[in-house]
């Protein structure tokens, strides 16, 4: 049994385990769209060994999958924003606009820096067309992951500044999802810019990352983390928080107010 083998029965194992414990704890309705993605990584990994006791090219049916596991990593940070600001509508209208900026402009400065990070690879060298189409979608997953990163960062920015409340449970996803995509940024950034890195390395590093991000959710998720409310972020007194809370609110009505008067316009 290899190294790889080692690190992805470990992480699918933690993952499954993950999924069990959502499902036993009737979480998995609140959360669908966590439990499509935890679903879609165990089919791919269940692909992947398919496709090695079948003779077939792991590399190829990885990137024939990675296109639907972006877009499921982007609709995750969409809905995590959703449940993040479910009791402010106005704000939330608006913070969806803002993330549609945030992902173009990130995706901009990422596929910016794309060539570069595509020249600097080994892969991008190589005779193999394979290959070379290799270092082109990990030039991609580095840019989508890059963007989700950034997007995320900027939500919990926002809830760092002002005090929302929000579930126990829904803290622990943000930052969990945090993390997991800024082990994925990283990884292979590392892995394009230091030679000495090899692509099986990095790929140990990275699955091995993964399974400490869903071992961290097995943890920490709980039954009584979803009612039990909690502020995250800057310790503020309880006066300037609730002159904090107050502007979120009177934000949230102008927001409320703007919309309203928008949709009587165009009627």
């Amino acid at each position: 049994m290899t190294v790889t083998d080692i690190a992805q029965y470990i992480s699918d194992g933690l993952e499954l385990a993950l999924i069990i414990r959502l499902l036993l704890l009737r979480l998995h309705s609140v959360y669908r769209v966590f439990c499509a993605f935890l679903l879609f990584d165990l089919f791919s990994s269940a692909a992947f060994f398919v496709a090695t006791y079948a003779h077939l090219h792991y590399l190829v049916v990885w990137m024939v999958l990675r296109p639907l596991a972006w877009v499921l990593s982007l609709w995750m940070v969409y809905a995590l924003l959703d449940a993040m600001l479910v009791n402010l509508p106005g704000i939330l209208r608006l913070s969806r606009k803002i993330l549609n900026g945030v992902f173009v402009a990130a995706l901009i400065i990422a596929l910016f820096t794309a060539r570069p990070e595509y020249a600097a690879s080994d892969l991008a060298a190589s005779p193999a067309a394979a290959n070379r189409a290799y270092a082109v979608v990990l030039v991609l997953e580095r840019s989508i992951s890059s963007a989700a990163l950034l997007a995320l960062f900027a939500m919990l920015v926002f809830i760092w500044w002002f005090p929302v409340q929000m579930p126990r449970n829904l803290v622990a996803f943000s930052a969990g999802f945090a993390a997991f995509f800024a082990i994925t940024t990283s990884v292979w950034l590392a892995h394009t810019y230091v030679s000495h890195l090899k692509v099986r390395f990095a790929s140990h590093v990275e699955v091995f990352l993964h399974a400490a991000c869903f071992a961290y959710w097995l943890l920490v998720l709980n039954r009584a983390g979803e009612t039990k409310p909690v502020r995250v972020g800057h310790s503020w007194g309880p006066a300037e928080q609730q002159r904090l809370v107050g502007q979120l609110e009177a934000m949230n009505d102008a927001l409320l107010r703007a919309s309203r008067r928008e949709n009587y316009r165009e009627l």
